[in-house]
């Protein structure tokens, strides 16, 4: 009895071992991925950085003055004025805000002259018409001519 009890906690100590070292290497592996995210998390503010100062370089004020000296001829730049600078109250009303006319144009219009009123009714009557179908379309069954009757223009009769 005591053997086979022996042989159980072998087993029990085996699976056990398994199971841990199971876990270990997940464990391992993901500690390897979070590595990796933190190595490319590091390259991107780099790069971002190095970006930003691109940027400061490249817009510096004597840069710039000494490339609009440069190529004046070629693009007619013109400093801006105070007065071409708006401020947002100064802006017009969005449409979205704007008051919705009462009549269209069309009826305005359609008031002033009587040919256009003329023709608008005739636009509507137009419209209230179902129109007219441009594509052909197949003759019922029973109703199709013979094929003796069909001239195709290949055979001379």
């Amino acid at each position: 009895m005591l053997r086979s009890f022996d042989l159980v906690l072998i087993g029990v100590m085996t699976a056990t071992a398994v199971v841990t070292y199971s876990i270990k290497h997940r464990a391992d592996l993901k500690l390897e991925e979070v590595r990796r995210l933190e190595t490319e998390i590091r390259l991107e503010h780099d790069t971002i950085d190095l970006l930003k100062a691109d940027w400061a370089l490249l817009t510096q004020p004597n840069r710039l003055h000494r490339l609009i000296g440069q190529y004046q001829a070629e693009l007619e730049l013109e400093p801006t004025q105070p007065t071409q600078l708006a401020m947002p109250k100064e802006l017009p009303m969005p449409k979205s805000q704007l008051p919705q006319p009462e009549t269209t144009i069309e009826e305005l219009i359609a008031q002033v002259d009587p040919e256009v009123a003329a023709a608008l009714k005739g636009v509507d009557a137009a419209k209230a018409k179902p129109p007219k179908s441009k594509i052909p379309v197949p003759l019922a069954r029973g109703k199709t001519p013979s094929v003796d009757s069909i001239a195709t223009g290949s055979v001379n009769h």
